[in-house]
């Protein structure tokens, strides 16, 4: 082989390699689906160092959770035709507010909210799945061992540190041996992945680097987390949620704008959307919804009527977030979905 074709040829191999598709840019997705985890790992850092945690929940509870929480509205209940197509399921609102009220009332409140807790863990690690098989969408992976070694490697890392910091907080837990065979496993898979992607690497494949960088945010992030978390016992619940929250609740928005932008913009979209068309006017009326909406179906009837009963009623708010973000996100069979999401 000459020297002018190695010239040629060279390069175009490492464009392959390094080439990857992302969801809206490079320097967007960068900064707001991998890149805003910093704020996590700042709020660790903070922590660590005896920041007060006041500020810091204050920030996420009123800036980014909170409002991230009530922004469903805006594609759903503010949606005529999501309303339409989602049809009774919306008033699983009602049911879901009574849930906690009652576990409060029967002396079951510390279970109670330990579930909220584990569900609200389980909806953040279907948001990074979900960016996940975005990605892998957009790069077009097709290797079934990468899809399965990816789906078992990502949720491992994910519910095995929940599950040990389950384990050290919860007393009625103590004395189970469970969490050595949990690194145990969890290392092997581990293990089984890098090496997976060291074949790669070798085999001079095509990364993912998207999903490469997501996964090298998230994963230190939960561990780190959780287990800062876990050293405060079941008071911890709120350490570990706030620099989650943080990650989880500054990529939704992102998608949610980069959504409803795409999905409401036509002209025609006033007449069959209605509201949710005129909120996606501009990203300062879509944020001001938001928290108006946070500050007054969740932050207000705490303070006018303090206590247990009606914090876990307020849970119920955050329940059909989670129920509802299960069926407005799936992009198979939902064409305009797929439009919207750039990938179709």
């Amino acid at each position: 082989m000459s020297t002018a074709t190695l010239a040629i040829s060279t390069p175009a191999s490492v464009q392959v390699r390094f080439n990857s598709a992302w969801i809206i840019s490079r320097r967007e997705d960068m900064t707001w689906f991998i890149g805003s985890a910093a704020a996590g790992y700042l709020a660790i850092a903070l922590m660590w160092a005896g920041f007060p945690l006041l500020p810091l929940q204050a920030v996420w509870f009123f800036g980014v959770d909170g409002p991230h929480v009530l922004a469903t509205v805006t594609r759903t209940y503010f949606d005529k035709a999501e309303r339409k197509k989602l049809g009774w399921f919306l008033w699983i609102l009602a049911p879901l507010l009574l849930v906690g009220p009652v576990a409060a009332m029967t002396g079951h409140a510390a279970l109670f909210f330990l579930a909220a807790f584990i569900w609200q863990q389980i909806h953040v690690v279907k948001q990074h799945f979900g960016f996940v098989m975005l990605y892998k969408a957009k790069n077009r992976e097709r290797y079934d061992i990468d899809r399965k070694l990816d789906r078992w490697f990502l949720l491992a890392s994910l519910f095995a540190p929940l599950a040990l910091f389950i384990l050290k907080t919860q007393h009625w837990l103590e004395g189970t041996s469970l969490s050595p065979g949990i690194i145990a496993a969890y290392s092997l898979l581990t293990a089984a992945w890098l090496i997976r992607q060291a074949i790669k690497w070798r085999e001079n494949a095509q990364m993912n680097w998207p999903k490469l960088a997501l996964l090298a945010a998230v994963v230190p992030l939960q561990w780190l987390a959780l287990g800062y978390g876990a050293r405060f016992g079941t008071a911890g619940a709120l350490q570990a949620a706030i620099p989650l929250g943080l990650f989880h609740g500054l990529q939704y928005h992102r998608l949610m704008w980069f959504h409803n932008r795409n999905r409401y913009s036509t002209p025609e979209a006033l007449e069959r959307n209605g509201l949710a068309a005129r909120l996606a006017s501009s990203v300062s009326i879509y944020l001001t919804v938001a928290i108006v909406l946070h500050f007054l179906l969740t932050f207000m009837p705490q303070v006018l009527f303090p206590g247990q009963t009606v914090q876990a009623a307020i849970w119920g708010i955050a329940f059909t977030h989670y129920c509802l973000d299960a069926r407005i996100w799936r992009v198979r069979g939902d064409k305009e979905l797929a439009v919207a999401l750039r990938l179709a």
